[in-house]
């Protein structure tokens, strides 16, 4: 079984899945009883992803965001027939949300913090006992409108911006859907708050708070860790790797 190999084992082990708690199932989802040859990344468990994966003939598909929230009630509809593709073709799903975003070498907050130029100081933002948002600072002051065009440049995405003349160094960053720390990040000394999902009420939070912010898209945001997981399997394991780009302009 895929659940019981070497690589699912020591991906548990570095990427804590164990002593993080999560809305999701972090690890194997979805179990297969075949070796493991040939990996797909995405950073969606999506049908179209699903079914790519499997015309490839991918024995595991590796994601950010998985298939399961907050617990299985039934299995019918969409969620069936996603489900069966990975059991009629015998692939296994394994998930790595939360653990991803955080991670301090290949976690989504980290590289975007780097992508931008500028490097880790702190943490924030508890949720159910870890700290979920990362403050990073700049060496020198910068135009927050030039830190958003390296970021679409580098993550190939438009950016949402406010108070883009402003120029900062202390920035706070919480990929995906982050618009709930405006405040916080605030609070916390941040000059900048860079997240990814584009939020209406984010954004008048920004107003009221006078932070500047960025919002560069989830989906934009969160291809940094799972690339980086996929590099670092590639490297270290002799498995043969593909990447999925199930592109979301959101």
């Amino acid at each position: 079984m895929i659940s019981e190999s070497e690589l699912v084992k020591e991906l548990n082990d570095y990427l804590n899945v164990d002593q993080i708690e999560d809305d999701t199932h972090n690890g194997i989802q979805i179990d297969a009883d075949t070796s493991i040859k040939k990996i797909a990344f995405a950073v969606d468990a999506r049908r179209d992803v699903i079914e790519e994966a499997v015309e490839n003939d991918a024995d595991l598909l590796v994601t950010h965001h998985g298939m399961i929230w907050g617990g299985v009630k039934s299995v019918t509809g969409k969620f069936y027939r996603s489900i069966s593709l990975f059991l009629k073709n015998d692939m296994g799903l394994y998930v790595s949300h939360l653990p991803l975003d955080i991670h301090g070498e290949i976690g989504n907050n980290v590289l975007l913090a780097r992508t931008v130029g500028a490097e880790p100081v702190d943490t924030f933002f508890d949720y159910n006992g870890t700290e979920v948002c990362l403050m990073s600072e700049f060496e020198e002051k910068k135009k927050v409108c030039e830190v958003a065009e390296v970021l679409a440049d580098k993550l190939n995405a438009e950016t949402t911006v406010y108070l883009g003349e402003k120029k900062v160094k202390k920035l706070g960053i919480m990929t995906g859907k982050g618009g709930r720390a405006v405040s916080l990040a605030k609070e916390e000394g941040a000059d900048l708050f860079i997240t990814g999902e584009r939020s209406y009420v984010a954004y008048n939070e920004a107003i009221d708070m006078e932070i500047p912010l960025i919002m560069g898209g989830h989906y934009a945001t969160e291809i940094l860790g799972i690339q980086a997981l996929m590099e670092k399997i590639e490297r270290e394991y002799d498995f043969q790797c593909f990447w999925i780009d199930g592109r979301s302009e959101l």
